[in-house]
């Protein structure tokens, strides 16, 4: 086992040099013949070029037989390759002396193969190692620009396949010899290289079982060498990074404890490995309880079961005591995809609730007031269009109802904008010195013809003359307003309606007051969007008024207020006396 590397080393090295000899020599042994197949052809055009030159003279009567046999037939041993030369009507008339052979007819067989072809004008140049001869045909033109023969010159390649063979036997015996000899030097270099390896897994096996004193040999400048320097540098990492990480740890128990969120890790067997205090808090246990004995917990384990199962997250809501908390149960994985426990996240979401609940109340009421008047639009324009309503001061009436739904459905659409913009802090409002006596004055005058149409008065109540105080004049006498209209819808005809201001410390109060009461338990909800104290919304009014108002009091840096006082209901906004105090 000590020297299995070793040995795999030394094989590798000699598998290396005798796989590449190999393979050296079998690309040689296949490509050789091929190779030099085509250098023959090269060789062999020229000649067939100038054959096919002479051949042509000849059988055009501007060579002699005596010249052409010179030049030609006595001198075919210097093509270094077999000549067939024939007319254009295929007849032989140059050939080997040795034709009746049987290579010799193999060859004129090549020749006649290709012979077609070369008489139809083509040069022919094949050749390669599975071929048996490699042959050059070259056309003889006539001076017409016909084709009156054709030259080929053909060499047997069976003769290079015996000189490749003794070659490549040559070859396998050099690499035979050679693997021998690389044995000694392939075993010394491997001892070389195994040498630092064994005592640098030494050294890792020190350090697995903690010891990062140990340290690699690391001299000299090679590969290895800056290994063992790798490997002393991780152990000494590797102290370092275990001391980080014991703090980590730390401070990670430390956060979870601080979270106002509850965490619980549980093992793949459902048993509780890691919690935080808030978790026992949210589950309605005290400090000094454990999870698992807290009953919403035992509740919760179906659903972990459920998840360590599955491998599929789970979220539910319970409830614990006054609040509600959602619990997400997602599980735990390992590298791959084996989950090995699961992780409980307990939320408090009670407020969030409350908000989605307060949300679908707000599309209802919305819904509910929005159809009201358009319910009335449709029903009053369906009769006028079916022609139901005969009379002329009928036909007005009707038109005065439509009229009168869209101005409400309008005041409802501006109401809706007016609180989204006051909500989004877009809107800056900046104060002033103003005279809230006047602004009393004015709001009371403009909206006494409204009252006594209702059969009630408006009484003023403050002092003359009275201090300036600091805010917005628009948006003061629009709270006013708001107030004003309020009461006259919702004041009785036996009592008169009250405005007033006084001064109270550093502040001014003004009221706005009816004769009434509101329910106690309605007092805390009147400044809620679409909020009527009448359940029934049959009620005047968008219900959007008094949250206006409170938006806009916020945003002054001011506070409004309702409540029953001596048999009326009182609401009441701040002002500011002090410019400092804007």
């Amino acid at each position: 086992m000590k020297n299995t590397f070793l040995r795999k080393t030394l094989a590798i090295v000699l598998l290396t040099v005798i796989l590449s000899a190999g393979l050296t020599a079998l690309v040689f042994r296949y490509t050789g013949v091929g190779a030099y197949a085509g250098i023959k052809l090269r060789e062999l055009a020229p000649s067939a070029s100038f054959l096919a030159e002479r051949s042509a003279e000849f059988l055009q009567g501007t060579m002699s037989y005596r010249e052409y046999q010179i030049t030609v037939v006595e001198s075919k041993n210097i093509w270094g390759a077999s000549p067939y030369i024939f007319t254009a009507d295929k007849t032989l008339f140059v050939f080997p002396q040795n034709l009746d052979s049987e290579q010799a007819q193999e060859m004129l067989t090549l020749a006649k193969q290709n012979l077609d072809a070369v008489l139809a004008g083509k040069s022919v140049s094949r050749g390669s190692w599975r071929a048996a001869d490699a042959i050059v045909g070259a056309p003889v033109w006539g001076n017409d620009g016909s084709v009156i023969g054709a030259v080929f010159l053909i060499k047997p390649i069976r003769e290079l396949n015996m000189a490749m063979n003794s070659l490549w036997t040559a070859l396998l015996i050099a690499i035979v010899v050679v693997a021998f000899l690389m044995l000694i030097p392939a075993y010394l270099m491997s001892r070389k290289l195994t040498g630092p390896l064994k005592q640098m897994n030494e050294a890792a096996l020190a350090m697995a079982h903690g010891n990062f004193s140990v340290r690699a040999q690391a001299d000299g400048r090679d590969e290895l060498a800056q290994l063992g320097q790798t490997l002393n540098y991780l152990s000494s990492a590797l102290s370092h990074t275990i001391g980080d990480l014991t703090f980590e740890r730390n401070r990670l128990r430390t956060t979870l404890d601080g979270l106002g969120e509850g965490v619980i890790s549980v093992n793949l067997n459902g048993q509780i490995m890691q919690y935080n205090p808030s978790s026992v808090q949210l589950l309605g246990g005290a400090n000094t309880d454990a999870p698992e004995a807290l009953p919403q917990f035992q509740s919760l384990l179906p659903q972990v079961e459920e998840v360590l199962k599955t491998g599929l997250p789970q979220v539910a809501e319970h409830k614990c005591r006054e609040a509600v908390v959602r619990v997400t149960i997602s599980p735990l994985r390992d590298g791959g995809s084996q989950v090995e426990g699961a992780v409980l996240l307990i939320q408090d979401v009670t407020e969030s609730v409350r908000l989605e609940q307060t949300r679908k109340d707000y599309v209802a009421n919305i819904s509910h007031e929005l159809r009201t008047p358009l319910a009335s639009i449709r029903s009053l324009s369906d009769a006028l269009s079916d022609g139901l309503i005969k009379k002329e001061d009928d036909r007005k009436r009707y038109y005065g109802y439509i009229q009168k739904e869209s101005m409400r459905l309008s005041r409802l659409i501006d109401d809706l904008l007016e609180l989204s913009r006051l909500q989004s802090g877009t809107i800056a409002l900046t104060k002033q010195r103003m005279d809230v006596q006047e602004i009393l004055y004015d709001v009371a005058q403009r909206y006494e013809s409204a009252a006594q149409e209702r059969g009630l008065s408006i009484r003023l109540n403050v002092a003359d003359p009275f201090p300036e105080v600091y805010g917005n004049p628009d948006r003061t006498e629009q709270v006013l307003i708001i107030l004003l209209d309020n009461a006259i819808k919702h004041g009785s005809a036996d009592e008169p309606l009250a405005l007033g201001a006084e001064i109270s410390g550093d502040k001014v109060l003004v009221h706005v007051s009816n004769a009434g009461t509101i329910a106690e338990e309605d007092i805390a909800h009147l400044f809620e969007r679409f909020y009527k104290a009448d359940r029934s919304h049959s009620g005047e009014g968008t219900g959007l008024g008094l949250s206006i108002a409170q938006e806009i009091m916020s945003l002054l840096d001011e506070k409004i207020w309702a409540q029953n006082r001596n048999g009326r209901v009182e609401f009441t906004f701040t002002l500011s006396l002090n410019a400092e105090k804007v």
